[in-house]
């Protein structure tokens, strides 16, 4: 990457970014329409990405073919093409994090092969451990100065056998996570942005643990906190002098509820001794999961949820986490629900080998009830 001004760095960010399909969505979701739409997919919003000096987003499903088996359901879900990452790398996105809870979904080889593919295909990867802990990407100033973009996942790992030392960067413990802030921010002279995978689905707002939690990495010397995995936007928050984007929602992906389609650009101004600055772009996914700069209605909605205002006000918040958590309870239950209604409006655009796997899936897991 190329030298940054002085004490100044402009950097945009995005939310989840899924190459391959929802299990829902297998034989019709986003690897599909990369094959058949390509740079379409993003070229309404390419514009927007590339009018920053830097853009980073999360990559929420393994790229790579290794080991895949393309008739079998649990080895094609969630699982990308690595074809379609120079579409999201001409767009304009240069950073990706690939620490999440679904980087080791199809094992350890294709993980490997991922950071690999996205390398070769130009862009920076953040959120890989390499032994010692170096999970971040460096952007140096004209006048030496060296800004960090780190990425870290609080979330379970759910694939791994061995979650303890799985090669991204996991962190479970809250106060070495601190850790990790304060000593990254001794060691980076210009601005630190943290890149983080945390919280619960498709609630648009954030968890009791997840605010004290952004308030103490700001407050050891995290600039600006760039959340994701809600699949849903949530509110932005200025606390101290730092910036706390929650949750960035999706940006790609193939999700069917109307809140995971609407979304935003985060463009952040820092300049050193002064509060950021940003602006957040409305993006709407189309029904065909292409993206477009959001109608004006849909902006409204994407401006109500960003707004720490309407979060700060609701008479309805969270008394606890343990409360944050029966809600999340019952938002899984809804999506549930509406994984059905869309199966089944769309029983006929999928292929017959997935159809037949879906169904039976589903049966199982009514009958054993997991």
């Amino acid at each position: 990457m190329r030298k940054l001004s002085a004490g100044r760095l402009t950097v945009s960010a995005v939310g989840d970014i899924s190459l391959g399909d929802h299990p829902v969505c297998a034989g019709i979701g986003m690897r599909k329409v990369f094959a058949k739409k390509k740079e379409k997919v993003l070229s309404g919003v390419a514009h927007v990405l590339k009018d920053s000096e830097v853009c980073v987003g999360n990559l929420e499903t393994v790229t790579s073919d290794i080991g895949l088996k393309p008739y079998w359901l649990p080895s094609y879900e969630m699982r990308g093409s690595p074809s379609a990452l120079k579409y999201i790398r001409d767009a304009g996105v240069d950073i990706l994090g690939v620490a999440n809870n679904h980087a080791l979904q199809h094992g350890r080889e294709a993980f490997s092969d991922m950071v690999k593919q996205s390398l070769e295909a130009g862009f920076s990867v953040i959120g890989v451990d390499d032994g010692d802990g170096k999970c971040f990407q460096k952007l140096v100033h004209e006048n030496g100065d060296e800004s960090f973009i780190y990425s870290i996942s609080t979330r379970p790992e759910e694939w791994d056998e061995h979650p303890g030392d799985v090669p991204y960067s996991l962190r479970t413990d809250t106060e070495q996570l601190i850790e990790e802030a304060k000593a990254l921010r001794k060691q980076c002279s210009g601005f630190l942005i943290c890149s983080i995978h945390w919280g619960l689905e498709f609630l648009d707002y954030p968890a009791p643990a997840q605010i004290e939690l952004a308030h103490q990495l700001i407050e050891v010397g995290v600039d600006v906190i760039f959340g994701h995995h809600s699949h849903v936007l949530q509110p932005v928050e200025r606390y101290k002098n730092g910036l706390i984007f929650y949750s960035l929602g999706n940006f790609v992906f193939d999700l069917w509820p109307r809140a995971t389609k609407l979304t935003t650009i985060a463009k952040v101004k820092l300049v050193k001794g002064r509060m950021p600055e940003y602006e957040c772009i409305p993006v709407e996914i189309r029904d065909d999961c292409t993206l477009a700069i959001a109608s004006t209605s849909a902006s409204k909605e994407i401006s109500s949820l960003l707004s720490w205002e309407r979060y700060e006000a609701s008479p309805d918040k969270p008394v606890d986490d343990q409360d944050y958590r029966l809600r999340y309870g019952n938002e899984r239950k809804r999506f549930r629900y509406s994984s059905y209604q869309y199966f089944l409006r769309n029983c006929f655009r999928y292929p017959p080998w997935f159809f037949i796997q879906s169904l039976a899936r589903t049966a199982l897991r009514r009958l054993t009830g997991t």
